[in-house]
């Protein structure tokens, strides 16, 4: 297991892309994010990996992001976006795109099926579940933040019944855990493999953008985001990685948070 300590998104990135240069592909390779909503030192960051994907005819970061949480519409229309709008008018012209006929972690967010053949939104239910911890009184509010802390909400993205033939092209991301501590919502995602070159930065921005909604939501601090890839590699060859990885590490300043849904 390699464990990857930063501050910042991009800082993880860099260093976890680092590690797959001199090692290669390897097993449980874990990112621990003090600050998610970041964007760090490294302020021309985004535009050079942009610049890398659309040379590479790859998804651009903002649209890997929206695979994970659609922030575009939450940041046009709140929760109503996110609940109503994105899988009833977004996610049916989402669905025809070939590279996605699986479907996207955004929609599985807010519609699941449920035994009894009726739908659900955990996400919606994650979120109400949170709040009405948060909104305890009497004698659960003199042991608070151990309440909180033994509560754990989860949301299973991979499917069984849908993924399990699947040998390739399925979904990547498992399973999210999201934990209420010390006034902050933490979250951490499992991967069951991990491109850290065409999609690993896109996956940290959509999965901050999530954590900020959550947080925001239910009026508490933004938390650590921990990213655990059970496979992780490079894809692309070593060159070019290496090369994008000289360029960003260039224009390195102080940084500063600001929000990462907006962005």
């Amino acid at each position: 297991m390699k464990l990857i300590d930063a501050d910042t998104r991009t800082e993880a990135w860099l260093k976890a892309a680092k590690f797959l240069l001199c090692n290669g592909p390897s097993l449980n390779l874990v990112l621990g994010i003090r600050s998610p909503d970041s964007r760090g030192p490294y302020p021309t960051a985004r535009r050079l990996i942009d610049e890398f994907l659309n040379r590479e005819n790859k998804f651009s970061m903002h649209t890997v992001a929206e695979t994970v949480f659609p922030g575009y519409e939450y940041r046009r229309h709140g929760l109503r976006g996110v609940f109503s709008v994105y899988p009833d008018e977004i996610y049916p012209q989402i669905k025809k795109h070939r590279k996605i006929s699986w479907g996207t972690y955004a929609y599985r967010l807010v519609r699941r099926r449920k035994a009894n053949g009726k739908d659900m939104n955990p996400l919606e239910q994650l979120i109400h579940k949170m709040q009405t911890e948060l909104d305890v009184k009497g004698s659960k509010r003199s042991c608070y933040e151990l309440g909180i802390a033994e509560g754990e909400y989860d949301l299973p993205l991979y499917n069984t019944s849908e993924d399990g033939t699947r040998h390739m092209g399925g979904p990547c991301l498992s399973h999210l855990s999201f934990k209420l501590f010390s006034g902050a919502v933490h979250l951490t995602a499992f991967y069951r493999s991990h491109d850290y070159t065409y999609k690993v930065p896109g996956n940290l921005l959509g999965l901050a953008r999530l954590q900020e909604c959550v947080a925001g939501e239910t009026k508490q601090q933004m938390g650590s985001l921990v990213v655990h890839s059970t496979y992780a590699y490079l894809s692309g060859g070593k060159t070019k990685v290496r090369k994008l990885l000289s360029d960003i590490g260039t224009t390195a300043d102080q940084g500063e948070t600001s929000s990462v849904v907006a962005h």
